[in-house]
């Protein structure tokens, strides 16, 4: 079997969540300043963590826009995914929602919202700082992976589709990265251009600059 690239559907929100986006988050610093007293493995509490991610990327899915993309092997495996989302200036087009801001009525009994907020509030600057004066650009709000498909070319596949399509519209790019994802954003040109500090570790604010599409 091979892995392939495809759309992806409402449907496919909840075995994304638990296949790929809460296995890979594990020990990711963000996650874990959002839940540091989620268990290891799913629980009662847990159950709420995915109810909550699901909903929040079937949120996305409803947004026009956020691009998606995941990979599959064969028919009945998911792999990995990734988010993409076009986002406008100041010049009379509508903004894109941040995807970190959540707008639901309920949080995660397990949710640290304080911490949340502040790392999000700091992420939230190093962006705008580096964006400044930016009239389109195309970010990259999520990359997931299923652990046990790590390493064998599901990001790049991902980010391949990505950058290939900001080279095609000339979209300058931009990701917030976790300490794990600095090489493979590098891979694709991404450069970085700052950073947030946290306990946990350091994320980096990166951007890329489109190439002339061939």
């Amino acid at each position: 079997m091979q892995y392939q690239l495809s759309d992806v559907q409402h449907s496919d929100a909840e075995v994304l969540v638990r296949k790929c986006e809460i296995p890979a988050n594990r020990r990711d610093p963000l996650r874990t300043i959002m839940f540091p007293n989620a268990n290891a493995r799913l629980s009662e509490e847990d159950e709420e963590i995915v109810k909550w991610t699901v909903e929040s990327l079937q949120e996305s899915l409803e947004n026009n826009v956020c691009y998606f993309r995941k990979v599959m092997l064969g028919l009945d495996f998911y792999v990995g995914y990734a988010v993409w989302s076009l986002e406008y200036g100041s010049q009379g087009m509508k903004k894109a929602p941040a995807p970190d801001m959540r707008c639901e009525s309920w949080n995660p009994a397990t949710l640290d919202t304080r911490a949340w907020a502040e790392v999000s509030d700091r992420l939230r600057e190093e962006r705008k700082r580096v964006l400044h004066g930016q009239q389109t650009i195309w970010r990259l709000t999520s990359i997931q992976v299923a652990p046990e498909h790590q390493r064998k070319g599901i990001g790049s596949m991902l980010m391949q589709w990505g950058c290939d399509k900001a080279d095609l519209n000339r979209w300058n790019s931009f990701v917030m990265a976790s300490p794990a994802g600095v090489p493979l954003y590098h891979k694709f040109g991404f450069k970085e251009t700052g950073q947030v500090w946290t306990e946990l570790g350091i994320f980096k604010s990166m951007f890329r600059e489109s190439k002339k599409a061939v």
